[in-house]
């Protein structure tokens, strides 16, 4: 007896199929019309493909927005208890520690990543209520992309993201960028106050070895 597979089957199975063989494609093919037209025939497939979560966390948790080159990135808290004490001071201090244009090997973006709280405060305490978190872009220029519009950059998340969501993030890399990480660093710097003023704990990291270069032990303070 044949079995008639459903719809909905096929469908999924075009979708798991589609970025393999356009891979294929890119390896003998440049970016050009052919290769776009073969991208253009996945997309009935690819719209039922869900897009990437950005929530984080049961009781504790963290939702980050924004895109490298828009007009801003942060994240929404929810979870937090009320009567915490918490100011832009608090987070900043961990926000200037990834800020990015520190060293010749981060980004020579130059960001001053200051944040605002626009919610869940009230003269300087938590109200148990949503926060929500921004850091405006102020360094983004989108002429800075133009020459790869119709290239994908290698160990960047240009193609994965036009084959599987039918989105061409040019300016940036979009969400896949690093700077959406300063949502997590803003959420995390809230999250270590918590855990201090609550549980007496606190989060210590410290790089023990590169290569054949030790930290002693006993440079470093654990106090």
């Amino acid at each position: 007896m044949t079995t008639v597979p459903k719809p909905q089957q096929v469908a999924h199975s075009r979708a798991r199929l589609a970025p393999r063989a356009i891979g294929a494609l890119l390896e003998f093919a440049p970016a050009s019309s052919s290769l776009r037209f073969a991208v253009h025939r996945c997309r009935t497939a690819r719209l039922e493909v869900k897009a990437s979560g950005n929530t984080f966390g049961n009781y504790f948790q963290v939702a980050t927005y924004g895109e490298s080159h828009g007009g801003g990135v942060g994240c929404v808290i929810s979870g937090c208890p009320p009567r915490i004490p918490l100011t832009e001071a608090d987070l900043q201090v961990e926000l200037d520690r990834r800020r990015p244009g520190q060293s010749r090997i981060t980004s020579t973006r130059k960001e001053t990543d200051t944040c605002k709280i626009l919610s869940g405060t009230h003269e300087g305490v938590t109200t148990g209520t949503p926060i929500l978190v921004i850091v405006p872009n102020t360094d983004q220029i989108g002429s800075d992309h133009r020459e790869i519009a119709n290239v994908y950059r290698p160990s960047h998340a240009d193609a994965t993201y036009d084959f599987k969501y039918g989105v061409r993030a040019v300016q940036g890399g979009g969400r896949s960028s690093g700077r959406e990480t300063v949502g997590r660093v803003a959420a995390g710097a809230l999250a270590k106050k918590i855990l201090k003023l609550k549980c007496g704990l606190e989060i210590l990291s410290f790089v023990s070895k590169v290569h054949q270069v030790v930290l002693p032990e006993d440079a470093v303070d654990y106090g």
